[in-house]
């Protein structure tokens, strides 16, 4: 095993020594990183949301003032028509339409009623349905929650003769069942019913680009990783290597260990400037983002490790490389969302490994996925990996 960790280093320390490679690992990225984030919408992560407050009261207008303090959601008022029309123009992942009652069923302790209109399916709309939830939920828990504590205290305040021990036992007494009532049914309903258009499903901005260019770039280091392999198997080092002490799963290994080191140091230097500098929350869940780092490298460094296996010349694998990286990205969803494309497009895409890293990737950024989340986009890119690596020991020869 020391052999192939010697072998790794020596091929990293080769492409650390080349300019060129500094060129398509560092620089290259970022720069289409920035531009593709500055085209498709600057960087904003937070689902438009068109707002139409059909009731205008306190209840209502509190609600609105909590979502447009919400990280998930960025609010816009609307008319009825224009709400529903921003979803069907794609220019909102939802439309929330508040009744005129619901400002009088919040004071009056009934549960409120919400509707969110949205196209089926829609990744986004579903986060924007649970924010909404989530806040109109607190707000009317925390109204009954007061209204209960004021009765509480109301029917007690006249017993004089109670301690004040007793006083707040009794009150907690008749708080209770109120309280049981609020958690036995949601405090406020969301109906989500359908609209006409795949509304709010597409990333934008550097969420969209800033994954989207990593995995780009990390297949398109396979140009550097397998270079090194075809150039000593042409002139005979590989031959050479075997006749000292390395073994030839050794000699795989290490290239291969080799090409995930450069991958994954590449992903690091990638993350780090999208984290810091375009705003791209990548640490939500250091573990989940880490399976992801883990799971693009195996398939990049096996797939490089095929490739050099199976291709004879430089030429060769240059052009191979780069037709397989933009083929895989592009399928993948790299360049632009597969939520834009038709059914069979996305299933397609699919069908790769590094489309399930980058819905993992966005899903982190976005939805805050956890490990669990990232767990099936790990499995299909181990077996993706396992069926590479197999392929590329099969396929490999110490000399053309």
């Amino acid at each position: 095993m020391r052999y192939a960790w010697i072998l790794a280093g020596k091929d990293l320390l080769q492409t650390v020594r080349d300019k060129l490679s500094f060129i398509f690992i560092l620089v290259m990225p970022l720069a289409f990183t920035l531009f593709f984030g500055l085209l498709f919408g600057g960087g904003s992560d937070r689902l438009p949301l068109a707002v139409n407050d059909a009731d205008g009261g306190a209840a209502a207008k509190q609600l609105v003032a909590a979502l447009q303090d919400s990280s998930v959601v960025k609010v816009t008022l609307e008319g009825a028509s224009d709400a529903e029309r921003a979803v069907d123009d794609d220019k909102a992942a939802a439309a929330l339409l508040i009744p005129k009652a619901y400002s009088a069923d919040v004071e009056a302790g009934r549960a409120a009623r919400l509707t969110i209109v949205a196209t089926e399916g829609s990744s986004g709309a579903a986060t924007v349905a649970s924010e909404v939830r989530s806040v109109a939920g607190e707000q009317v828990a925390v109204e009954l929650a007061a209204r209960a504590a004021a009765e509480a205290v109301r029917s007690t305040g006249s017993a004089s003769h109670i301690s004040s021990e007793g006083a707040v036992e009794e009150s907690a007494a008749r708080a209770r069942p109120v309280a049981a009532q609020v958690l036995a049914q949601p405090a406020a309903t969301v109906d989500v019913v359908e609209a006409g258009t795949a509304a709010g499903q597409v990333p934008s901005g550097f969420v969209l680009s800033s994954p989207g260019m990593l995995v780009n770039f990390i297949m398109f280091s396979l140009i550097t990783a397998g270079v090194a392999l075809i150039l000593e198997r042409g002139n005979g080092t590989l031959q050479r290597l075997m006749t000292t002490r390395v073994r030839r799963w050794e000699l795989i290994g290490g290239k291969a260990a080799g090409m995930f080191i450069l991958t994954f140091a590449q992903q690091i230097l990638l993350l780090g400037v999208g984290q810091l500098f375009f705003g791209v929350d990548y640490l939500r869940d250091p573990a989940a983002l880490f399976l992801m780092m883990v799971s693009l490298s195996l398939v990049a460094s096996t797939l490089g490790l095929l490739l050099a296996a199976v291709l004879k010349s430089e030429q060769a694998l240059i052009a191979t490389s780069v037709i397989v990286s933009m083929a895989v990205s592009a399928l993948s969803g790299a360049w632009f969302p597969l939520e834009i494309t038709g059914p069979a497009f996305q299933f397609v895409g699919h069908l790769l490994p590094t489309a399930w890293i980058l819905d993992g990737l966005r899903g982190i950024v976005v939805r805050g996925f956890d490990v669990a989340d990232v767990l099936p986009a790990l499995g299909v890119a181990v077996v993706w990996s396992a069926a590479f690596f197999v392929l590329a020991v099969w396929r490999f020869r110490l000399s053309d």
